[in-house]
């Protein structure tokens, strides 16, 4: 991929850029992942305590998206399975320390697991599907098996796989 980036990721960059806006890539990664435009996506998170040029927690993007009929289910997190490795000789009754062993085991084996840097997911990225990859500092969007985001194709450490899934319509 260029430095141009995809179609999606000129189109929210165009925009942040009109409003002169910095630290913005959870607002750019919530409008990528849900189709909407970069407006309602800053809009959603300022009402939700972003400020202006700042960046913002994870927290309130799950928030925006269960606002919104989305719902967020982590794929892979590292960080458990480096508090697990640091856990491996605790007490295995305690229930939390438990859990954190079987999210764990189950995340060594999945495809994020092997996909260690934005570089190297592109080979391990489903074809369908949205999802919202952290890495310490920064939020991307992954759509239809494309990155959408400047750090494609760089050696950014993943830290976070959340899959971002439209709830169905109900009828009440």
């Amino acid at each position: 991929m260029t430095n141009q980036g995809t179609k999606e990721w000129r189109r929210v960059c165009a925009r942040s850029d009109k409003w002169g806006e910095e630290n913005d890539c959870t607002v750019k990664a919530l409008a990528i992942a849900t189709n909407s435009t970069y407006e309602k996506a800053h809009g959603a998170l300022a009402l939700r305590g972003r400020s202006y040029r700042k960046g913002t927690s994870m927290g309130r993007v799950f928030d925006t998206l269960k606002d919104w009929g989305y719902t967020v289910k982590t794929e892979y997190n590292r960080f458990d399975i480096e508090r697990s490795e640091r856990w491996k000789d605790e007490d295995m009754t305690n229930s939390f320390i438990t859990d954190i062993h079987e999210k764990a085991n189950k995340w060594r084996r999945s495809r994020w697991a092997k996909a260690r840097t934005i570089k190297s997911i592109t080979k391990h990225l489903p074809k369908r599907g949205v999802f919202l990859i952290e890495t310490s500092r920064h939020v991307l969007c992954v759509r239809a098996g494309e990155v959408h985001d400047w750090t494609d194709g760089r050696r950014h450490r993943i830290t976070d796989v959340h899959r971002i899934i439209k709830e169905a319509k109900r009828d009440d």
